[in-house]
């Protein structure tokens, strides 16, 4: 992606970004509010469904996103 504005080209990585716990209050992995990409994800072991990711035995609300990362000008 290139954004003209700031003349500056970015690499996109598909993500998510963790913003709530589905079935409890405690967050264990420390993931809520925390962005990961899809690489992550794999390494991790945790499985997305829709709107959901799965790792270990907790269930993550998650919205779809990238991280944008600047490529040398």
């Amino acid at each position: 992606m290139t954004l003209t504005e700031l003349n500056r080209a970015f690499s996109m990585t598909p993500a998510v970004c963790f913003v709530s716990i589905n079935g409890s209050t405690e967050d264990p992995h420390d993931l809520v509010g925390r962005v990961k990409s899809k690489p992550q994800l794999e390494e991790m072991g945790a499985e997305q469904m829709m709107s959901s990711v799965i790792y270990g035995d907790m269930a993550y609300d998650v919205i779809d996103g990238f991280i944008g990362e600047p490529l040398p000008p």
